[in-house]
């Protein structure tokens, strides 16, 4: 998701009386003869209860299981479920309603048999009875209107049946399903679509709406929890499994559908000249215009009296969503996602649906922005993984939303803020949506390595930041300064919090900021080149499966040779800071001695940078592991002559130090 320009850090004094240790994840320790280095997370100079991320029990037992490893590899039984989904969906714009009805084929691939099932109605969070992390209108939910398993209609509070806990609905199965055979689930429902901004994720505004998780949807099983049916209280995001769709929309005549996956009848739906359009868009570096809003419908769509019916279709993916407005302008070009070289390159057709007004002034450069996002991403990860992208404005007052293959976004006027929403929400086609990530319960997998890209993408088309005129977080300086305002503040808490539990004052500073500043740093510590193979190295092992942070750190491990257990424990399980301090420079005979101390709690290297009287500038690392040991001071010596004029700490502001005032020291004017 999206966040807001500039959020609003509320202050709050409730965080003071958190304590720190107690915010840590119950911890499990492994044998020593079950994690050989480098793949255990635990620094070998330090003490074995400090600095190190032990695995938990459940990830302990994926690996004696086989469907982990401590390599970051996907075990050689490694296994997960799969669906798939029959939807049709009606849209009723004259009572705001939306009646759905689908069956839903659910494989079990795992060793266990199921005797319950979960099901998402995420929709539910809108009725009254509903918690939720923020204020959200209250339109009455879903409605299961039928609700059957392998033929056998299920009732609700009886068993074999159904009974509701907010948004999840738990089935009792009429039979057990054991490994390796399916279930059949078929269901009737309506809602209400909310308002906007709803829960700043889906709803409608006018008469554009956009849908987000308008249908049940089967809860991952996985082989780390099994069953993982958190409720959504609005604020920390989703866990999906993955399934292939095919979907039938019906809407009024008129009205544009913009949706997750291909559209499978474009000869029913859309007029010649659309579909010639559409043909020329999939073979054009610049946008073409499918649709002028206010121009004859009928000219672009096939005449009709009835409601229109648009069938899509979309596979391995982890969500379907869509929108839809009879005021929508239409815009459509291609990205290339492979060497211009190629005898074949992939090609993925983007779509721009938005409304023409002054509040959207910048959406006619969104189909090119989008094109840009998805090709500069493409460059620096694996490919773009879907055939489509489409960005849709409006129903959102901030920030954006991200689908499979489908966004929706705020009526940005500026062209620069809408190419870093735009680029930010493209990259979560990485992760979550195809690195199945599970952002509800580590929020900074998805949206730190999403803000990463997002900023790296931009540098690249841009130039570096701050730009005064973007949103300053599209930047590595912006992420920094965001990130450091709270930790100088003291209310901070890890990063390894759960989404749910994370303050919404910060949601949008840690899990985004720091979060991206700490693969930042990672860059540093490991050399870009060595970086860059580690991130992709973990998308291609992760790419349709479900990593925890565990499978991240152990590629990490295994793709540097290093032990980063000290750097996982600083920066995702604790708020500890960075303090360097050059404490003193002395000189005595032929020897200059530099002292550095370190008030913060957070151990890295310490760079320094020494330039003497002749010119000259040399680089000296200081390692990390006497602060492992708990050393209070580090001393380098080094030769007095030339003498020094300067010694600074990090000059290229690589680690985010909190206090940069104590970083340098000058020699007296007499010394020079």
């Amino acid at each position: 998701m999206r966040p807001p320009g500039l959020f609003p850090v509320l202050l709050r004094l409730v965080l003071l009386t958190i304590a720190w240790g107690g915010l840590l994840p119950s911890v499990q320790p492994v044998p020593a003869q079950t994690r050989p280095a480098p793949t255990r997370t635990e620094s070998s100079a330090a003490p074995r209860t400090r600095f190190a991320v032990y695995e938990d029990s459940t990830f302990t037992r994926a690996v004696r299981r086989g469907t982990r490893t401590r390599t970051g590899r996907p075990g050689p039984r490694y296994w997960q479920q799969y669906a798939h989904y029959d939807l049709e969906a009606r849209l009723h714009p004259d009572d705001q309603r939306l009646v759905g009805s689908g069956r839903i084929t659910y494989v079990n691939r795992s060793p266990d048999t199921l005797r319950r099932v979960a099901l998402h109605l995420r929709q539910n969070l809108f009725r009254d009875d509903t918690a939720s992390r923020s204020n959200v209108p209250r339109t009455g939910g879903v409605t299961l209107r039928r609700l059957s398993a392998n033929g056998r209609l299920l009732s609700k509070n009886e068993s074999p049946g159904y009974r509701i806990d907010g948004t999840v609905a738990w089935l009792s199965l009429p039979a057990p399903l054991p490994p390796g055979d399916s279930l059949s689930l078929v269901a009737e429902w309506a809602f209400t679509v909310p308002p906007a901004p709803a829960d700043g994720r889906h709803g409608r505004e006018d008469n554009a709406y956009f849908l987000g998780y308008w249908y049940p949807q089967v809860a991952v099983y996985d082989d780390i929890d099994g069953w993982v049916a958190e409720p959504y209280t609005g604020q920390a995001e989703f866990y999906m499994g993955r399934a292939d769709y095919d979907v039938r929309l019906t809407v009024p005549h008129g009205w544009l559908v913009g949706a997750t996956g291909h559209l499978q009848n474009p000869d029913s739906v859309l007029a010649p000249r659309t579909r010639r359009r559409l043909a020329r868009a999939q073979h054009s570096d610049s946008t073409v215009r499918v649709h002028a809003a206010g121009s004859d419908v009928n000219r672009t769509l096939r005449p009709s009296a009835a409601p229109t019916t648009w069938h899509f279709r979309a596979e391995n993916v982890r969500d379907v969503a869509w929108g839809t407005s009879p005021n929508h302008q239409w815009d459509a070009t291609r990205a290339l996602v492979s060497p211009s070289t190629a005898d074949a390159p992939d090609t993925v057709l983007v779509h721009s649906f938005y409304r023409p007004r002054p509040a959207a002034a910048a959406w006619p450069h969104a189909a090119r922005l989008t094109r840009q996002a998805v090709e500069s991403l493409s460059k620096a990860l694996p490919p773009y993984p879907y055939p489509t992208m489409t960005a849709m404005e409006g129903v959102l007052d901030h920030g954006g939303m991200e689908y499979p293959m489908l966004t929706v976004m705020r009526p940005w006027a500026d062209p620069l803020k809408l190419a870093g929403d735009l680029t930010h929400e493209v990259a979560h086609n990485w992760v979550p949506m195809h690195v199945g990530t599970n952002e509800k319960r580590h929020p900074w997998m998805d949206e730190g390595f999403t803000q990463y890209h997002t900023a790296q993408s931009l540098r690249r088309r841009y130039g570096p930041g701050p730009r005064p005129r973007g949103r300053p977080n599209d930047s590595e300086t912006g992420q920094r300064r965001t990130y450091l305002r709270i930790a100088r503040r003291g209310y901070e808490v890890p990063l390894s919090t759960h989404g749910d539990d994370i303050p919404r004052s910060l949601y949008f500073d840690l899990p985004y900021d720091k979060a991206a500043q700490v693969l930042r740093m990672l860059r540093e510590l490991l050399g870009p080149s060595l970086f860059r193979t580690a991130q992709r190295t973990f998308y291609e092992r992760w790419g349709g499966r479900h990593p925890t942070p565990y499978d991240y750190f152990n590629t990490v491990a295994d793709v540097s040779g290093r032990d980063l257990g000290w750097f996982w424990h600083t920066w995702i399980y604790t708020t500890a800071t960075l303090d360097q301090t050059l404490h003193s420079v002395k000189t005595s005979g032929d020897s200059t001695t530099i002292t550095v101390t370190s008030p913060g709690r957070a151990p890295m290297p310490v760079r320094l940078a020494l330039t003497r009287v002749d010119g000259t500038t040399t680089q000296r690392t200081l390692p990390v592991d006497p602060w492992l040991r708990d050393a209070d001071t580090v001393r380098v010596t080094v030769p007095s002559n030339p003498p020094l004029r300067r010694v600074e700490i990090d000059p290229k502001t690589a680690f985010p130090d909190v206090n940069r005032s104590n970083q340098a020291w000058q020699a007296p004017q007499k010394c020079r």
